[in-house]
């Protein structure tokens, strides 16, 4: 907020001095006060404006660093993984793979969602630069940071709530906390308040209340999102969050490092293994152990 200034009047330019003057000069003394009443103005005025025009282009960088950039060609891309703007077109299934009768099938689409790789490493400098607060040190890499990109953070948020449902349709006791669905469901809100997706669904004529249908939107490629996370493997896996949250480190759930990487060499030191030693091609964990 600009500061507030108050003019006041300078030594000698009080209307009483001004009126007691009998110096044949007084005339030529009102024009030079006049004169800088009018230079000091236009100072205030104009550091006001620069103050002003500051404020609005550091909001105006604040604004496009957590958002999407052009890269120099006028191609938007996203500030993280530089994915493309409206890169694939995408037809609007009304009813795909993930809403197949069969509960069996469907069950094992959800859990086959992997978002291990969205737990990635990246250099703290390249963090720093990108406006991020440091995140976990990376404990292959301490010049590394740890963070969770946050489209996979939301598939693991789906996973939880149809993993919930599944448990309340089979009656089977809870294996997602009543509150971790409730942080899921307000995670999923938030993420949809913050894109404010304004694309228009078309409406049907016979069925109004059918939207969409037939219609193809612009999205992002989510391969290319998941080709970015295994360039910067955190080296992570959620695994059986019952048993895994429960140990006393959690070390053990960033083994997962892929064959020819440099961090592999220092977990196989740290866990004691020799080169045959391939934690990444472990068995996973599945809801059907």
């Amino acid at each position: 907020m600009a500061r507030k200034h108050e003019y006041k009047p300078l030594i000698g330019e009080e209307k009483s001095d001004i009126q007691n003057l009998e110096s044949p000069c007084s005339s030529s003394a009102d024009k030079d006060n006049t004169r800088s009443y009018i230079l000091n103005l236009i100072l205030i005025i104009a550091v006001v404006i620069s103050f002003s025009l500051n404020i609005v282009q550091l909001g105006l960088y604040k604004l496009n660093l957590h958002s999407v950039h052009e890269d120099g060609t006028g191609t938007r891309r996203s500030i993280y993984a530089g994915l493309l703007e409206g890169d694939v077109k995408v037809y609007w299934n009304q009813s795909g793979a993930y809403t197949d009768p069969d509960d069996d099938v469907r069950d094992h689409l959800w859990d086959q969602i992997d978002i291990d790789s969205g737990i990635v490493a990246v250099p703290k400098i390249w963090a720093k630069e990108k406006g991020l607060p440091e995140g976990t040190t990376f404990p292959w890499d301490t010049d590394k940071s740890l963070y969770f990109v946050n489209a996979y953070h939301s598939l693991h948020c789906l996973k939880n709530v149809y993993r919930a449902f599944r448990d309340h349709r089979m009656g089977a006791p809870p294996t997602v906390s009543h509150a971790h669905v409730i942080h899921c469901l307000d995670q999923l809100l938030a993420d949809t308040f913050c894109q404010a997706d304004d694309t228009l669904r078309v409406t049907n004529r016979s069925t109004p209340h059918v939207t969409a249908f037939q219609q193809h939107r612009q999205c992002r490629s989510f391969d290319a999102l998941q080709e970015w996370t295994l360039a910067h493997p955190g080296c992570y896996r959620y695994g059986n969050h019952t048993l895994e949250d429960a140990q006393p480190s959690q070390l053990p759930r960033m083994r997962f490092c892929p064959e020819g990487s440099p961090e592999l060499e220092k977990v196989r030191a740290y866990f004691g293994k020799g080169e045959d030693w391939k934690p990444a091609e472990e068995k996973k964990w599945s809801w059907f152990d």
